[in-house]
């Protein structure tokens, strides 16, 4: 599944689950291929809204993580996936934090005119896709993380699942999963037959 151990986050761990070692996660770093930053970079940009940062600092934060141990991969996740998802974490917490510091402006703004309302920068900020996925947090765990779990072992539903919370569509999602749309369609129809089954009576039951 996409899921990562996150030391400074989590603060826990899985001693079911055979992540890589350091030596191994830096092996890994350094033959990401041009293809593959090209895929990374692409999803930073579809993470960044909201966050507060510029581009190229949502990669630079994930291999910082990876090379300290922070962010762990396990071994039956593709590693691009792990960076992917990786990002996609940090951003979230990201945007977390930014609408804290919302809230705490317009507590102390409360008390006087403002020309624009601080809720309204929040509402402007967040990419509305982006901003539901992050909501919808059944038994606190990540939406993305649980659908994609579901699919271990299968690269290319895990890619297609992490390209379309990143809002990738047609060619770029093509391109993404390395597949021709004949395909794309079979994994669509493959996920959706195993959501239906495990979840008979809809997401929130």
């Amino acid at each position: 599944m996409v899921s990562t151990s996150d030391a400074d986050e989590v603060g826990q761990t899985d001693d079911e689950v055979d992540f890589l070692d350091a030596e191994e996660a830096h092996a890994a770093i350094r033959s990401l291929s041009a293809d593959e930053k090209g895929k990374l970079m692409a999803m930073e940009a579809r993470f960044l809204a909201g966050t507060g940062r510029q581009r190229g600092e949502l990669f630079r934060e994930s291999v910082c993580r990876t090379i300290l141990g922070k962010r762990r991969c396990p071994r039956d996740v593709p590693f691009i996936a792990f960076m992917i998802e990786t990002m996609r974490s940090i951003a979230s917490h990201d945007r977390e934090h930014q609408k804290k510091m919302v809230v705490l402006d317009e507590d102390r703004m409360s008390q006087v005119p403002a020309v624009i309302e601080p809720s309204a920068l929040v509402s402007r900020s967040l990419d509305p896709e982006q901003h539901l996925l992050e909501k919808e947090r059944p038994e606190d765990k990540d939406t993305v993380e649980i659908i994609a779990g579901h699919f271990q072992g299968d690269d290319q539903c895990q890619m297609l699942i992490l390209g379309l919370s990143g809002g990738l569509r047609g060619k770029e999602l093509r391109e993404f999963v390395g597949v021709d749309q004949a395909r794309i369609d079979y994994l669509h129809k493959k996920i959706r037959r195993r959501m239906l089954k495990l979840y008979p009576y809809g997401w929130k039951q």
